[in-house]
């Protein structure tokens, strides 16, 4: 297709279809670069045009070009009529960029204390507690004075229950840096869920003295579900003297006490405690004093925009700037602007997948604040309960949604995929086959069905599945992975061998390698074979795959098939 098309353009560049499929066609076989400059075209011919920007967003996310996807997908979503879907999709389309930066990082950087903290905080939102203090102690042992990792299992062993240990971390982090304010927020956390609230008040005037614009800023305190407090604890709180540090705790422990009042915002408190201040700065002579130094953020973020050109440390400055201000979407232009392979760029990594994630859980709270009973919504409850490991909820709430929206494939085949994860065969099946009846083109649908045979022993059903699926994505690794694996089970090993060649590259558990071994093996090629089954035992032996796997969702690609 792409042949004949590419010649038809040739003589009539203007014809917006042809582009248009010129691009995606590129696309499904792999070849990005070749898709992009038809949808550029596109776009330029039809600006409104959402499939072709869709396709030109992910053929930059296939070049790792973060910033010019980001900014796709944010058209996208601006383009949109259906807010509620807008949002669902920009937040999702957000932490599909973090996953990708993740992978990338785990990769690049697997033997740096970043590629750890890239594993780290993604097990860390999964609520896989030891896991991701193993990740982070792996990253100290790196780098034993890396800003903010002390703080990050603080975090995590505060979030386990272990309010001893995390203790014990916010104050390492405040011995390398006393100033770090999130590390004595982390204390007041630790404070208030041992009801000691003297303590908790001394750690917040300390974030006071050091930054009352931090303070202002720090709408997510606290991070973990404080118990209503004890009478005992609101006295000492009531009798404390008024300011800025009391002020913040009543906020926070306003939800405990069953009161919706949140912490920050242009009403609280807290804010008109900052803008006092910010009166009293406006006359205090500063003395040339550095802005940044001083934590002042804003005079910060004005000053190293002033300066021109940026190196790679002020471009990072200013990127840690901008989030701290929640200006997530500024921070991440910055950090998409570092360059070179350096280690400059393996933080910028990592700090601009932190930026993508916190944009992706904006736009999910856009979500479910603006439409809390969309069928949307409920899908994203879903998602959310199925990455704690709740699926009964997920359940429940992806069938909410299938009510609101029966004819919606794409939810059909995310509850029958549910289903067969847990066992639950039939009903798996019956959502899977509604899904395809609604839409034939599923490549996903496709390859659960094909899955879902060939753990059954049924793998003649599965080829035609699969089959299916590459004829209308030749690029879908988990098919080529899955149908090569069946194919070598049906012992037609000389067409196992180049679906598994094309899917070798995204081998994380060793297996793919290891059907090959099979192939070649059975072929008489003794060398590859030797060569594939050596490749499937290193991967094997890699702690890097378990999560990698993660990092990218659910297991797929035949992973169970040996």
């Amino acid at each position: 297709a792409v042949d004949h098309l590419t010649r038809g353009l040739r003589q009539k560049p203007e014809l917006l279809a042809p582009n248009v499929i010129a691009g995606i066609d590129y696309l499904k076989l792999g070849s990005g670069g070749k898709a992009t400059p038809f949808l550029r075209r596109a776009l330029k011919l039809d600006p409104q045009n959402q499939q072709a920007r869709r396709a030109l967003a992910s053929s930059y996310l296939e070049a790792a070009n973060f910033g010019e996807a980001a900014a796709e997908f944010r058209e996208l979503a601006a383009n949109d009529a259906d807010k509620a879907d807008a949002w669902f999709n920009l937040g999702h389309d957000y932490l599909q960029l973090a996953a990708r930066l993740a992978y990338r990082g785990a990769h690049l950087y697997r033997d740096s204390p970043w590629g750890h903290r890239f594993l780290g905080d993604l097990l860390f939102e999964r609520a896989r507690w030891d896991e991701a203090i193993e990740r982070y102690r792996n990253a100290l042992r790196l780098d034993p004075k890396q800003a903010g990792l002390h703080t990050a299992m603080g975090e995590t062993y505060l979030h386990g229950g272990n309010l001893a240990q995390a203790e014990s971390e916010f104050r390492l982090e405040l011995e390398l840096d006393p100033k770090q304010e999130s590390a004595w927020l982390g204390l007041a956390e630790v404070a208030l869920s041992q009801g000691q609230v003297a303590a908790a008040l001394t750690s917040v005037e300390k974030v006071w003295d050091i930054s009352p614009e931090f303070l202002d800023m720090a709408t997510d305190f606290p991070a973990i579900e404080l118990a209503p407090p004890a009478a005992d604890t609101l006295a000492i709180l009531a009798t404390a003297p008024d300011g800025a540090a009391k002020h913040f705790l009543e906020h926070a422990l306003a939800p405990a006490r069953g009161e919706n009042e949140p912490v920050g915002g242009s009403a609280s408190p807290v804010h008109r405690d900052f803008v006092q201040w910010q009166k009293s700065e406006a006359v205090a002579p500063h003395h040339n004093q550095d802005p940044c130094r001083a934590h002042r953020y804003r005079d910060c973020a004005d000053f190293l925009k002033s300066r021109k050109p940026l190196s790679n440390r002020e471009r990072l400055l200013l990127g840690n700037t901008l989030s701290v201000m929640r200006e997530f979407q500024a921070a991440s232009e910055v950090f998409a602007s570092v360059n070179g392979v350096s280690s400059e760029n393996a933080e910028a990594s990592y700090r601009l997948a932190r930026a993508y994630e916190a944009l992706g859980a904006g736009a999910y709270a856009r979500l479910e604040e603006d439409f809390p009973d969309s069928w949307r919504t409920h899908q994203l409850r879903a998602e959310s309960y199925l990455l704690r490991r709740h699926p009964t909820d997920a359940v429940r709430e992806f069938e909410r949604a299938v009510e609101m929206r029966p004819q919606e494939p794409e939810l059909h085949e995310a509850l029958g995929e549910l289903f067969l994860s847990e066992h639950s065969d039939q009903q798996g099946l019956s959502e899977l086959q509604t899904a395809l009846k609604l839409d034939s083109s599923r490549v996903h649908t496709l390859y659960l069905l094909g899955r879902f045979y060939e753990q059954n022993r049924e793998t003649e059903k599965a080829v035609p599945y699969l089959e299916q699926a590459l004829h209308l994505q030749p690029d879908s690794i988990e098919a080529s992975s899955l149908l090569g694996t069946v194919y070598v089970h049906l012992g037609q090993f000389s067409s196992a061998i180049p679906q598994l060649q094309k899917a070798a590259h995204a081998d994380h558990y060793g297996n793919v390698h290891y059907q090959l071994y099979q192939a070649y093996r059975k072929l008489g090629r003794e060398e590859l074979a030797r060569k594939a089954l050596a490749q499937s035992e290193e991967l094997r032996r890699s702690s890097l795959a378990r999560d990698v796997a993660l990092i990218m969702g659910p297991s797929r690609g035949g992973e169970g098939a040996q």
